[in-house]
Protein backbone atom coordinates (compact mmCIF):
# COMPACT_ATOMS: atom_id res chain seq x y z
CA UNK A 1 0.00 0.00 0.00
CA UNK A 2 1.21 3.52 -0.80
CA UNK A 3 -0.09 7.09 -0.89
CA UNK A 4 -1.46 6.52 -4.40
CA UNK A 5 -3.55 3.61 -3.11
CA UNK A 6 -4.92 5.89 -0.38
CA UNK A 7 -5.70 8.60 -2.94
CA UNK A 8 -7.54 6.14 -5.16
CA UNK A 9 -9.52 4.41 -2.41
CA UNK A 10 -10.29 7.23 0.03
CA UNK A 11 -12.80 9.29 -1.97
CA UNK A 12 -15.86 7.03 -1.58
CA UNK A 13 -15.42 7.03 2.19
CA UNK A 14 -14.77 10.73 2.80
CA UNK A 15 -17.71 13.15 3.19
CA UNK A 16 -17.67 16.17 0.88
CA UNK A 17 -15.78 19.14 2.31
CA UNK A 18 -13.70 17.04 4.71
CA UNK A 19 -9.91 16.93 4.45
CA UNK A 20 -8.01 13.96 5.85
CA UNK A 21 -4.41 13.28 6.81
CA UNK A 22 -3.35 9.63 7.01
CA UNK A 23 -0.38 7.79 8.50
CA UNK A 24 0.02 4.03 8.16
CA UNK A 25 2.98 1.84 9.10
CA UNK A 26 3.03 -1.92 9.61
CA UNK A 27 5.41 -2.60 12.50
CA UNK A 28 7.56 -4.79 10.27
CA UNK A 29 8.13 -1.86 7.88
CA UNK A 30 10.54 0.99 8.55
CA UNK A 31 8.90 3.47 6.18
CA UNK A 32 5.38 4.76 6.82
CA UNK A 33 2.85 5.75 4.21
CA UNK A 34 1.89 9.38 4.83
CA UNK A 35 -0.91 11.09 2.94
CA UNK A 36 -1.80 14.81 2.98
CA UNK A 37 0.35 15.71 6.01
CA UNK A 38 -0.69 18.96 7.74
CA UNK A 39 -0.25 20.60 11.13
CA UNK A 40 -3.71 20.57 12.74
CA UNK A 41 -5.27 21.35 16.11
CA UNK A 42 -4.60 18.26 18.19
CA UNK A 43 -7.82 18.26 20.22
CA UNK A 44 -7.53 15.44 22.79
CA UNK A 45 -4.54 13.81 21.08
CA UNK A 46 -2.47 16.23 23.19
CA UNK A 47 -3.38 14.04 26.17
CA UNK A 48 -0.95 11.40 24.90
CA UNK A 49 2.22 13.35 25.78
CA UNK A 50 0.58 14.39 29.07
CA UNK A 51 0.28 10.70 29.93
CA UNK A 52 3.83 9.98 28.76
CA UNK A 53 5.20 12.89 30.81
CA UNK A 54 3.70 11.42 33.99
CA UNK A 55 5.09 7.97 33.29
CA UNK A 56 8.55 9.51 32.77
CA UNK A 57 8.30 11.59 35.94
CA UNK A 58 7.14 8.50 37.86
CA UNK A 59 10.17 6.58 36.56
CA UNK A 60 12.43 9.44 37.71
CA UNK A 61 10.79 9.43 41.15
CA UNK A 62 9.42 12.96 40.73
CA UNK A 63 5.79 11.84 41.14
CA UNK A 64 3.93 8.87 42.59
CA UNK A 65 0.88 7.44 40.89
CA UNK A 66 -0.73 7.07 44.33
CA UNK A 67 -0.43 10.81 45.00
CA UNK A 68 -3.86 12.38 45.41
CA UNK A 69 -4.85 15.63 43.70
CA UNK A 70 -7.91 17.77 44.27
CA UNK A 71 -10.39 18.25 41.44
CA UNK A 72 -10.53 22.00 40.85
CA UNK A 73 -12.14 24.17 38.16
CA UNK A 74 -14.09 21.33 36.49
CA UNK A 75 -14.87 21.70 32.79
CA UNK A 76 -17.19 19.81 30.47
CA UNK A 77 -16.16 16.55 28.90
CA UNK A 78 -16.05 13.45 31.07
CA UNK A 79 -17.43 12.17 34.35
CA UNK A 80 -15.28 14.39 36.61
CA UNK A 81 -17.19 17.51 35.51
CA UNK A 82 -19.50 17.10 38.53
CA UNK A 83 -16.82 16.06 41.02
CA UNK A 84 -15.34 19.44 41.93
CA UNK A 85 -13.56 19.31 45.28
CA UNK A 86 -13.10 15.53 45.25
CA UNK A 87 -9.71 13.86 45.51
CA UNK A 88 -8.29 11.38 42.98
CA UNK A 89 -4.96 9.66 42.54
CA UNK A 90 -2.71 10.51 39.62
CA UNK A 91 -3.25 6.96 38.39
CA UNK A 92 -7.03 7.45 38.35
CA UNK A 93 -6.72 10.82 36.64
CA UNK A 94 -4.51 9.40 33.88
CA UNK A 95 -6.92 6.52 33.30
CA UNK A 96 -9.96 8.77 32.92
CA UNK A 97 -8.02 11.34 30.85
CA UNK A 98 -7.35 8.63 28.26
CA UNK A 99 -10.22 6.16 28.47
CA UNK A 100 -13.08 8.66 28.58
CA UNK A 101 -10.99 11.67 27.45
CA UNK A 102 -11.91 13.54 30.63
CA UNK A 103 -10.95 17.21 30.28
CA UNK A 104 -11.10 18.04 33.99
CA UNK A 105 -8.67 15.23 34.80
CA UNK A 106 -6.36 16.48 32.07
CA UNK A 107 -6.31 20.02 33.43
CA UNK A 108 -5.60 18.84 36.97
CA UNK A 109 -2.68 16.79 35.65
CA UNK A 110 -1.36 19.71 33.59
CA UNK A 111 -1.49 21.90 36.70
CA UNK A 112 0.50 19.29 38.63
CA UNK A 113 3.40 19.15 36.17
CA UNK A 114 3.14 22.49 34.36
CA UNK A 115 2.62 23.04 30.67
CA UNK A 116 6.34 23.44 30.01
CA UNK A 117 6.98 19.95 31.42
CA UNK A 118 4.54 18.56 28.84
CA UNK A 119 6.31 20.45 26.05
CA UNK A 120 9.63 19.13 27.37
CA UNK A 121 8.18 15.62 27.07
CA UNK A 122 7.05 16.39 23.52
CA UNK A 123 10.60 17.41 22.64
CA UNK A 124 12.00 14.33 24.38
CA UNK A 125 9.76 12.13 22.22
CA UNK A 126 10.90 13.90 19.05
CA UNK A 127 7.43 15.14 18.12
CA UNK A 128 8.67 18.04 16.03
CA UNK A 129 5.31 19.55 15.03
CA UNK A 130 3.46 19.03 18.32
CA UNK A 131 3.01 21.74 20.93
CA UNK A 132 0.82 22.37 23.98
CA UNK A 133 -0.25 26.00 24.37
CA UNK A 134 -3.48 25.78 26.35
CA UNK A 135 -5.46 23.62 28.74
CA UNK A 136 -8.62 21.75 27.79
CA UNK A 137 -11.70 23.85 27.04
CA UNK A 138 -9.73 27.12 27.18
CA UNK A 139 -11.39 28.63 24.15
CA UNK A 140 -10.22 32.15 25.01
CA UNK A 141 -6.64 30.97 24.53
CA UNK A 142 -7.67 29.23 21.33
CA UNK A 143 -9.26 32.41 19.95
CA UNK A 144 -6.07 34.28 20.85
CA UNK A 145 -4.09 31.87 18.68
CA UNK A 146 -2.73 29.63 21.45
CA UNK A 147 -3.77 26.23 20.17
CA UNK A 148 -2.46 22.72 20.76
CA UNK A 149 -1.14 21.33 17.48
CA UNK A 150 0.16 18.07 16.02
CA UNK A 151 0.44 15.97 12.84
CA UNK A 152 -0.29 12.39 11.83
CA UNK A 153 3.45 11.73 11.56
CA UNK A 154 4.05 12.89 15.12
CA UNK A 155 1.23 10.69 16.35
CA UNK A 156 2.58 7.83 14.27
CA UNK A 157 5.98 8.35 15.87
CA UNK A 158 4.42 8.34 19.35
CA UNK A 159 2.72 4.99 18.77
CA UNK A 160 5.88 3.64 17.12
CA UNK A 161 7.88 4.51 20.24
CA UNK A 162 5.26 2.92 22.50
CA UNK A 163 5.12 -0.26 20.42
CA UNK A 164 8.92 -0.57 20.55
CA UNK A 165 9.24 0.24 24.26
CA UNK A 166 11.25 3.37 23.47
CA UNK A 167 8.96 6.16 24.70
CA UNK A 168 9.78 5.80 28.42
CA UNK A 169 10.72 2.13 28.84
CA UNK A 170 9.30 -1.24 27.85
CA UNK A 171 7.31 -1.82 31.06
CA UNK A 172 5.81 1.66 31.27
CA UNK A 173 5.11 1.84 27.55
CA UNK A 174 3.13 -1.39 27.79
CA UNK A 175 1.16 0.04 30.69
CA UNK A 176 0.28 3.06 28.54
CA UNK A 177 -0.81 0.78 25.69
CA UNK A 178 -2.97 -1.20 28.11
CA UNK A 179 -4.73 2.03 29.14
CA UNK A 180 -5.22 3.00 25.49
CA UNK A 181 -6.75 -0.42 24.78
CA UNK A 182 -9.68 0.53 27.05
CA UNK A 183 -10.65 3.62 25.03
CA UNK A 184 -14.43 4.14 25.18
CA UNK A 185 -14.82 6.11 21.93
CA UNK A 186 -14.71 3.38 19.30
CA UNK A 187 -16.58 5.03 16.43
CA UNK A 188 -13.80 4.83 13.84
CA UNK A 189 -10.68 2.64 14.09
CA UNK A 190 -12.23 -0.43 15.79
CA UNK A 191 -15.81 -0.03 14.57
CA UNK A 192 -15.72 -2.31 11.49
CA UNK A 193 -12.89 -4.62 12.56
CA UNK A 194 -13.44 -8.10 14.01
CA UNK A 195 -14.22 -7.84 17.72
CA UNK A 196 -11.24 -10.05 18.49
CA UNK A 197 -8.80 -7.46 17.11
CA UNK A 198 -7.22 -5.31 19.82
CA UNK A 199 -6.92 -1.59 19.12
CA UNK A 200 -4.91 0.74 21.38
CA UNK A 201 -5.97 4.23 20.36
CA UNK A 202 -6.89 7.79 21.25
CA UNK A 203 -9.43 10.10 19.66
CA UNK A 204 -9.68 13.86 19.55
CA UNK A 205 -12.59 16.14 18.74
CA UNK A 206 -13.24 19.85 18.31
CA UNK A 207 -15.79 21.73 16.21
CA UNK A 208 -15.14 20.62 12.63
CA UNK A 209 -12.31 18.30 13.67
CA UNK A 210 -12.11 14.60 14.46
CA UNK A 211 -9.02 12.43 14.92
CA UNK A 212 -8.36 8.78 15.73
CA UNK A 213 -4.83 7.40 16.05
CA UNK A 214 -3.56 4.10 17.34
CA UNK A 215 -2.10 0.64 17.02
CA UNK A 216 -4.19 -2.11 15.40
CA UNK A 217 -3.19 -5.71 16.18
CA UNK A 218 -4.24 -7.28 12.88
CA UNK A 219 -3.68 -11.06 12.58
CA UNK A 220 -1.60 -10.36 9.45
CA UNK A 221 0.65 -8.10 11.52
CA UNK A 222 0.13 -5.08 13.79
CA UNK A 223 0.14 -1.64 12.20
CA UNK A 224 -0.03 1.97 13.30
CA UNK A 225 -2.89 3.90 11.76
CA UNK A 226 -3.59 7.60 12.29
CA UNK A 227 -6.45 9.64 10.82
CA UNK A 228 -6.82 13.39 11.34
CA UNK A 229 -9.80 15.10 9.74
CA UNK A 230 -10.88 18.71 9.50
CA UNK A 231 -13.74 20.40 7.69
CA UNK A 232 -16.08 17.93 9.40
CA UNK A 233 -19.75 18.92 9.19
CA UNK A 234 -21.46 15.52 9.42
CA UNK A 235 -19.91 13.41 12.19
CA UNK A 236 -22.13 10.33 11.79
CA UNK A 237 -21.28 10.15 8.10
CA UNK A 238 -17.58 10.68 8.90
CA UNK A 239 -17.65 7.86 11.47
CA UNK A 240 -19.33 5.56 8.98
CA UNK A 241 -16.98 6.43 6.14
CA UNK A 242 -13.70 6.35 8.05
CA UNK A 243 -14.57 3.17 9.93
CA UNK A 244 -15.07 1.42 6.58
CA UNK A 245 -11.92 3.06 5.19
CA UNK A 246 -10.04 1.62 8.18
CA UNK A 247 -11.44 -1.80 7.31
CA UNK A 248 -10.38 -1.34 3.67
CA UNK A 249 -6.80 -0.60 4.81
CA UNK A 250 -6.92 -3.56 7.22
CA UNK A 251 -8.02 -5.87 4.38
CA UNK A 252 -5.44 -4.47 1.94
CA UNK A 253 -2.59 -5.01 4.39
CA UNK A 254 -3.81 -8.56 5.04
CA UNK A 255 -3.93 -9.21 1.28
CA UNK A 256 -0.49 -7.72 0.59
CA UNK A 257 1.13 -9.52 3.53
CA UNK A 258 -0.63 -12.81 2.93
Amino acid sequence: MNSQWIEEHLTPYLPAGTDLSVYCRPLDSEEPVVYHERVLPSASLIKLPVMSAFFRKEKEGAVSFSEKLRITSPVEGGSYYKRGGAMATISELIFHMIVESDNTCTNVLIDRLGMEAVNEEIRCLGLTHTVMQRKMMDFIASRDGRENMTTVSDMGRFFSLLSEGRAVDAVRDQRMLDILSQQEDNCILPAQLPHTVRVDHKTGELDGIYHDCGLIYAPSGPFIFCLMADGVSDEPRLFYGLSYFTRAVYDELARSQG
